[in-house]
């Protein structure tokens, strides 16, 4: 961090007798022939010597009550800032659905049926269901905390209330209720809705309970080691009641919209509930297979650790510039310390493919060819992660079996969760202010001193998260490293193809525009100014409603904006050169930023233009088959550079255009 969704060969020098080792792109990838040591060395211009799935665990401990249950939503997936509002729900929903039953008896009355005895059994239905919500977070909160005693008595209790939810909806008077006109189809809603809260009873609470008593993050993970065995008891639980999740899920899917207003809300909620509950139910219950032996159950495990830096951004997130060895032998963990990245390869060496070589390269002009601070230029993290293991490896050190890459936005989330440490020199650094001082304030201290500072906040960090991961809650944890996948913040490669199979099963892979499906357009950048200015980048991104094409395909206007929040004045009088970069008078104080542009799986880019302080490239090529358009601007301080384009994507997509861009420091909005 100082300064500093096969088969190609690794090219090594002639004369090295060392075996070949594979560089394998990913198999989604095509990729052309390496590029090898050109003709006539680059001008590699500004290149630097320096830098909403895990899944949450939602199979038992989410409130799934199909009545008042929490959605879950899939754009953003974090649950982490939905649960304070839960209990507000409770009472609206419970209202709407006395609402309902209001309705219900006033009909059943003029039916000449006894309003009375059905308002009392409809009662009796809704304080179950609202009884039932309470237990089912006091099991959700049981879960998180591992309290053995309690998780049983919530299991029972709300097996109790689902009984007699569904004795009293199989009532004849609620069959009669089915059969009138008008409402009748909504009372047949009701009771399936009830139904499905019985049979999750019977097959997801009740068994987790069972299964799960007494597992706790203190169980799972203590003294810098994971326990396989009961890592795999959690995992082997998910799989087992995940096939009840997808029946609930679909048959509450197959419901259809209710005639009664009051009940769509209610409905949709279900539904969104019970989708995302499968969804993370069945990744975790494909990656379960994988995990032992990617924690070392059958070997010892070498994994390479990449701090990537924000502050001089890459495509893949930042500059890699500090790096660890960590060891995992049937589930213990060592790490090495922190080390800067390697020094700069002759022109060339770094084996890119012609095609990586042509955008990043030519277009973007970055010095992916020779340094490894930036082969992550490419934006594919698989791809990006194999540079960095040839890298390793060719500077004499042992093979490894994969790459792990985290930022330190990432690592002041789960500082957030373990608590913060202090420095020597009494610095805090904790779950408020991580990623500002080493991303910011670190560089204006004198250079001798900040690799030092990064070394010991990151082996301090390290240490303490180690130390108190067994007393985090598992929601806590699974909302934190759902967050950092989703963001590109917490990255996994595994050389194995079937593990990284897994990584993808996880969304931890760092590819987001292969799903034709489902078409992610991909904005990724790269410093070129030799800085740490990036702290002070502002991007943003919108996509416009689409365009429905008389062929059946759909075009999308998206604009990106970079925005330099510099000042002139900051420039000028009041930023240590390690941030300004060398000489920045020379290019106007600017930031120079190498973009990206990638369309999704089958889509094309097209009318793509930018208006900045100075455009100095701009080409149109093609990377792991994807339609690309590449370049550099520069930006001067306050001004902003724009990016315009139509992104047309196939006929038949399940989803409307997303946009996906490189993973900034922070936020400016």
């Amino acid at each position: 961090m100082g300064n500093s969704t096969p088969n190609g060969n690794r090219f090594r020098g002639d004369n090295d007798t060392r075996a070949t080792r594979v560089v394998r792109p990913k198999a989604v990838r095509t990729t052309s022939g390496v590029h090898f040591k050109p003709e006539e060395p680059k001008d590699y211009f500004g290149a630097t010597e320096g830098p909403v799935p895990v899944q949450p665990v939602y199979g038992a401990s989410s409130d799934w009550d199909p009545f008042t249950a929490q959605s879950y939503d899939a754009g953003s997936r974090s649950s982490s800032h939905r649960h304070h509002h839960h209990h507000h729900r409770h009472h609206r929903s419970h209202a709407v659905l006395i609402t309902v039953i209001c309705l219900v008896v006033a009909l059943l009355a003029a039916a000449g049926i006894s309003g009375y005895l059905f308002y009392q059994s409809a009662k009796a239905v809704a304080a179950d269901a609202g009884s039932l919500v309470a237990e089912t977070s006091t099991f959700s909160k049981s879960l998180a905390g591992g309290d053995t005693a309690a998780l049983s008595s919530s299991a029972e209790k709300i097996s109790a209330l689902s009984s007699e939810m569904t004795e009293e909806t199989s009532s004849p008077l609620w069959s009669v209720a089915e059969n009138l006109p008008q409402v009748g189809s909504d009372i047949a809603k009701v009771r399936t809705l009830v139904s499905v809260a019985s049979d999750l009873s019977a097959n997801v609470v009740t068994p987790a309970a069972q299964n799960l008593a007494g597992v706790t993050m203190g169980t799972v993970f203590s003294n810098g080691k994971i326990d396989i065995a009961t890592l795999q008891t959690l995992c082997n639980t998910i799989a087992q009641i995940q096939p009840a999740i997808a029946a609930s899920a679909a048959r509450v899917d197959a419901l259809g919209m209710p005639q009664l207003e009051q009940l769509k809300e209610p409905l949709a909620k279900a539904k969104t509930t019970l989708d995302s509950l499968n969804e993370a139910a069945t990744g975790l219950a494909k990656v379960a297979p994988s995990l032992p032996a990617m924690l070392g159950a059958n070997g010892t495990r070498s994994y390479l650790v990449i701090a990537q830096n924000n502050s001089e951004i890459r495509s893949t997130g930042g500059f890699p510039g500090s790096r660890m060895l960590m060891t995992i032998d049937n589930g213990q963990i060592e790490l090495e310390s922190f080390e800067a990245v390697g020094a700069h390869f002759p022109a060339g060496t770094i084996p890119l493919t012609d095609e990586e070589y042509a955008v990043v390269n030519d277009l973007m002009q970055t010095g992916a060819t020779f340094a490894p601070g930036d082969v992550n230029a490419v934006p594919s993290f698989p791809r990006a992660a194999q540079l960095m293991e040839w890298c390793w490896e060719e500077e004499g050190n042992d093979d490894v079996d994969g790459v792990i890459a985290i930022d330190p936005v990432f690592l002041q989330s789960l500082l957030a969760l373990t608590g913060g440490v202090t420095t020597s020199d009494g610095t805090v650094v904790d779950g408020t202010n991580a990623a500002q001082i080493l991303l910011n304030e670190t560089y204006y201290l004198p250079t001798d001193e900040q690799d030092p500072f990064f070394s010991e906040v990151a082996g301090l960090a390290v240490k303490k998260i180690m130390g108190s991961l067994g007393s985090v809650s598992m929601t806590d944890l699974a909302s934190t490293l759902t967050a950092g996948t989703e963001q590109g913040r917490f990255l996994l490669y595994m050389d194995d193809p079937a593990e990284e199979a897994t990584v993808t099963d996880l969304g931890a892979d760092g590819e987001v525009n292969q799903d034709a499906a489902n078409p992610v357009t991909g904005f990724y950048i790269y410093d070129k100014t030799g800085s740490k200015l990036d702290w002070y980048l502002d991007m943003r991104s919108s996509v416009s409603a689409p365009v429905v094409n008389a062929d059946g395909t759909k075009s999308y206007n998206v604009t990106v904006t970079l925005h330099n929040t510099t000042t002139l004045e900051q420039m000028e009088d009041e930023l240590p050169s390690y941030i300004t970069g060398v000489t920045p008078e020379v290019h106007h104080y600017s930031m120079i930023t190498s973009y990206l542009a990638m369309a999704p799986a089958g889509g094309t880019i097209s009318n793509f233009q930018v208006s900045a302080d100075e455009v100095n490239a701009k080409g149109e090529a093609t990377l792991y088959g994807n339609d690309v358009w590449a370049g550099f601007v520069n930006i001067y301080p306050s001004n902003t550079a724009t990016f315009t384009y139509t992104v047309t994507v196939p006929a038949g997509t399940q989803t409307d255009l997303a946009v996906w861009t490189t993973p900034t420091g922070r936020s400016f909005a």
